[in-house]
């Protein structure tokens, strides 16, 4: 088919709809083309030559689709996708795997669900038999919207409740669901509404706060400063800002040695009347981690992405960074900060929002559901 490479012989045989992009062959392209930045290369209909309409057709029944080789070998040729659980076309954020349990938890965020958007309730998962129940914590966590495991707990971070309760980390027991909370403050000024965290290796926390739960109106109060990044050391609780933006403040994720950190910037969301404007802000920039931890350096930009912008971001145990990507999950490359490969969650109104790693698997949720893909050659889960 024009404009693709063919697979390579270790590729034979695979389980999935692959295509492989020959980037040389699409280089310059005959006839008219025209597609937005907030749309995939292959859902645009805007095409006068037949030869690449067909080519996009065809990547818009794919499972995975490689732009690099490296993206082959990562994957491999025993991966599959399956979409195990249709939900709402709405968001489903903060994935994680529980591997005691073998279970995922993740939530349902924001309007038009909800009580008028509001969450006292999350998701369980069971990864074996793909059951689905809603659970409360104890007390209820209002508004969940981040989620990262450590030390077999569930580390959570939240909007808030109205004018009720402002943002909070807190930490949840998966076999009890007692929930504790850990930070609700920065010095007695309350969070806008955080929006996601990572944890590092020696358990200190990175929070983005962001302007989404205000945007979408689940907290009352105004912003009480421009998204933001906190750092939070974990045995002190001594906490500061690290980067702060006139953006938006989403996902973060950290290398598997602690020295980089990967920010995206998502001021492409506009709020009253929500809106995406392709003129916003979507880039993923890599910053060095201090050794303290508390000062990011050497800010650069790392990625735009092809089509949409960066959600829920998450670094594999090898340091390739998995970014939720509207079409799908996009996979980066953190020396040249080139998109590798999408992982895709079938097109139409379905979007990849964030993900969850297993060890040779991984679930993406968002609008439409779960998702989980196994059967991955490379091993995914980190070591802490």
């Amino acid at each position: 088919m024009p404009f693709l490479n063919p697979l390579p012989p270790f590729m034979n045989g695979t389980l999935a709809r692959w295509a492989y992009v020959s980037l040389a062959g699409l280089a310059a392209l005959p006839g008219q083309f025209n597609r937005s930045a907030l749309e995939a290369p292959w859902a645009t209909s805007d095409i006068s030559n037949p030869g690449l309409s067909r080519t996009l057709a065809y990547l818009n029944t794919t499972d995975f689709v490689a732009y690099d080789r490296k993206f082959l070998d990562i994957i491999g040729p025993d991966a599959t996708i399956e979409h195990v659980q249709k939900l709402a076309f709405q968001s489903h954020e903060a994935p994680c795997y529980i591997k005691d349990t073998n279970q995922l938890f993740f939530v349902e965020w924001g309007p038009p669900g909800g009580e008028n958007g509001t969450h006292p309730w999350q998701y369980l998962l069971d990864v074996e038999t793909n059951e689905l129940r809603k659970i409360t914590t104890d007390p209820p966590t209002y508004n969940a919207h981040g989620c990262v495991v450590y030390d077999g707990a569930l580390y959570v971070v939240t909007d808030g409740h109205g004018d009720e309760e402002s943002a909070q980390l807190v930490k949840i027991d998966p076999r009890t669901l007692k929930r504790e909370v850990l930070l609700n403050n920065y010095l007695v000024q309350p969070f806008g509404g955080f929006n996601d965290l990572e944890i590092d290796p020696r358990g200190n926390f990175y929070l983005t706060d962001s302007r989404s739960g205000w945007g979408r109106g689940l907290v009352d109060f105004a912003l009480p400063t421009n998204p933001t990044v906190y750092f939070v050391e974990r045995d002190t609780y001594r906490i500061k800002p690290v980067h702060i933006t006139d953006g938006n403040a989403n996902g973060v994720a950290i290398s598997p040695d602690g020295d980089v950190i990967y920010i995206p910037d998502t001021g492409v969301s506009s709020y009253y009347p929500v809106h995406k404007s392709p003129y916003g802000k979507r880039e993923l920039w890599a910053f060095d981690v201090a050794q303290s931890g508390a000062v990011l350096t050497n800010k650069r930009l790392l990625s735009n992405p092809i089509s949409y912008f960066y959600d829920g971001v998450r670094v594999s145990r090898n340091g390739w960074i998995f970014c939720g990507a509207g079409d799908g999950v996009d996979v980066i490359d953190p020396q040249s900060g080139f998109t590798l490969g999408t992982i895709r969650v079938g097109g139409g109104e379905n979007l990849a929002v964030s993900l969850a790693f297993g060890q040779n698997e991984l679930w993406i949720v968002g609008r439409g559901g779960v998702w989980h893909v196994k059967g991955i050659r490379e091993r995914l889960d980190r070591e802490w």
